[in-house]
C-alpha cells in the first residue's frame, strides 16, 4: 500500500511540474499569436493607406496634366500606324571574328 501511494503522489507531482510548464508555454504561445495579429492588422493598414495612395497617382486627370508638362509627346498621326507585314525584316548583326591571340612558341630542348 505505501509503494502505491509513494508512486501516485510521484506521478501527481510529475503531472504538477508538467502542467506548469504547459501553462507558461500557452501564455507564450498566446502572447505570441496576440503579437502577430497586430502585426497582421498593422500590415492591413498600410496596405489600405498604399491602395488609397496608388489610386490617387492613377487618376487619369493627374496622369493626363503630368504627361502635358513633363513630356513633349503629340498625338501618332495615322499614316504612322503599320500592320505587321508592312513593316521592314529585321538584319541580323554582322558579328565580327575576333583577331587570333598571338601564340607563344615553346622552345623544348
Amino acid at each position: 500500500m505505501r509503494q502505491t501511494t509513494a508512486f501516485i503522489l510521484f506521478v501527481a507531482a510529475v503531472m504538477a511540474v508538467s502542467l506548469f510548464f504547459l501553462k507558461y508555454e500557452v501564455t507564450n504561445l498566446e502572447q505570441e499569436l496576440e503579437g502577430l495579429n497586430r502585426k497582421i492588422v498593422s500590415n492591413h493598414e498600410a496596405i489600405h493607406v498604399l491602395k488609397a495612395e496608388w489610386s490617387h497617382l492613377n487618376e487619369i486627370e493627374r496622369v493626363r496634366s503630368l504627361s502635358q508638362r513633363y513630356l513633349d509627346l503629340s498625338p501618332t498621326s495615322p499614316a504612322r500606324i503599320v500592320t505587321l507585314d508592312e513593316l521592314p525584316a529585321a538584319v541580323e548583326p554582322q558579328v565580327q571574328a575576333a583577331a587570333p591571340a598571338p601564340t607563344k612558341k615553346t622552345v623544348t630542348r
